[in-house]
Order: structure tokens, then C-alpha cells, then sequence
């Protein structure tokens, strides 16, 4: 299931599906749960998706920032194609957060999903997938508009491999509870991503690697990227 571009731009949500799971982002949430990431992404002249590791502020040990930089690389590859669509501005930088959310809901009972805080005031849009589950059980998403109207936008239950793209700008708060059934308890990975425009776009990769073509007499033009 790819994003639903024309959706997003007409009702401020479209469904996702997620490629297969790279092992070194089961790997690397598994071990530190609970961290936050942050990537850099850059449109190139390569006309694809660039994803840098942005490091936190108080700089990790050389074993922690080398298990960050692995994770960094297998949530590259995973939304390079899960964001991908003509409604993404490449003339633009983004700036990815990237949370894991485990939920653990016991036999029988509801439980709140609760993302790492509500997004920052600049993003733009938001990514809710589901990474995995065990046991019986299944997510329930509620998305709402400006105004705090009572009747929902979407409500939608996503299944392990698939997610909501969000327009902020349309949709100002979502709702998500995991339900267990009788049986046994459900566990549940969630990513979340909040992307916003980095605020120093002439870094913008676009500008760092120009495109390079052969000229006259075997001589190097550089010219401007093709921008889809």
C-alpha cells in the first residue's frame, strides 16, 4: 500500500504501508526502547531522499553513537520509501523525530496510546506506524480536525506494516487506543515521526552536491538538480 498523495492534500491523512522492518531497527529499538532520533532529510542531485544522523546535543559515548548511527541508516531506508510522493517538498530540508512507542495492553482492557508528547509547534506532518505486535489484540485511531469537533475525521484500525501519514494543518489531534482481547495480553511497537522544516535550508543538500554533466571538449558543467 503506497502513500496516498491525493489524499493527504484533500483530507490531511492518507494510509502508509512500510516496507519490510530492516533488522538493525528491530535491533537497535529492542535495545534502547526508549530513546529519540533525530535524521536530516535532503533532496539530492541524485533525485532521491538524503538521511543524515543528527546527533544529540550532549554527545553519546563512541559505542552508543556508532549503535545510533546503524538504527539511523535502517530508519533511512525504511522512509525513503514509506515518505515518498509528489506532496513532499523537495525544495526543502526536513527535520525527522523519530520516537519507538511500546504499549502493553493486559487480556480483556483498552489502553491509551500515548506518542511522546503532542507535535512541536513548526511540524508539519506526522508518520503513526505500527513496527509489530504480539498477541491478540488491535489498534484503534481516531483523527480530528481544527475546532475540536466532536465527530472524527478517520476512524481507522492499521495492522502490523501499516500507518497514517498526517497533515498537521488538517488534523490537529489524533486519539489511538490498543485493544486486547480476552485471551492474553497485546504488545505493540509503534513509530512515531514528527517532520518539520529545518530552519537553515541553504545547508540543503541540493546546494552541498550539485550535479555534475559532461560539457564541451570533455569539460564539467555544473547545473541545477531536476526537481520533480
Amino acid at each position: 500500500m503506497r502513500t496516498g498523495a491525493h489524499g493527504l492534500r484533500e483530507h490531511g491523512f492518507a494510509p502508509v504501508g512500510l516496507p519490510p522492518v530492516p533488522a538493525a531497527v528491530t535491533a537497535g529499538f529492542r535495545d534502547h526502547p526508549y530513546r529519540t532520533l533525530r535524521l536530516r532529510m535532503s533532496w539530492t542531485a541524485d533525485d532521491d531522499w538524503l538521511f543524515q544522523y543528527v546527533p544529540p546535543s550532549g554527545a553519546p559515548g563512541p559505542v552508543r553513537d556508532l549503535a545510533d548511527r546503524r538504527l539511523a541508516a535502517g530508519l533511512g531506508s525504511l522512509l525513503r520509501r514509506t515518505l515518498s510522493g509528489p506532496w513532499l517538498d523537495v525544495h526543502a530540508d526536513w527535520l525527522i523525530a523519530l520516537h519507538r512507542v511500546r504499549t502493553v495492553a493486559p487480556a480483556g482492557t483498552s489502553v491509551r496510546v500515548e506518542p511522546p508528547g503532542p507535535p512541536p509547534p513548526d511540524c508539519a506532518f506526522s508518520l503513526l506506524a505500527v513496527l509489530g505486535r504480539e498477541g491478540a489484540g488491535s489498534l484503534r485511531s481516531r483523527l480530528y480536525g481544527p475546532g475540536g469537533a466532536s465527530a472524527p475525521l478517520l476512524e481507522t484500525a492499521p495492522r502490523p506494516g501499516q500507518g497514517l501519514l498526517l497533515d498537521r494543518r488538517t488534523v490537529t489531534d489524533d486519539l489511538h487506543e490498543l485493544l486486547a482481547g480476552p485471551d492474553g495480553p497485546v504488545t505493540q511497537d509503534l513509530l512515531s515521526a514528527h517532520l518539520a522544516p529545518a530552519a537553515d535550508p541553504a545547508a540543503s543538500a541540493l546546494r552541498v552536491r550539485p550535479m555534475l554533466v559532461r560539457g564541451p571538449a570533455g569539460t564539467l558543467i555544473h547545473t541545477r538538480p531536476s526537481l520533480r
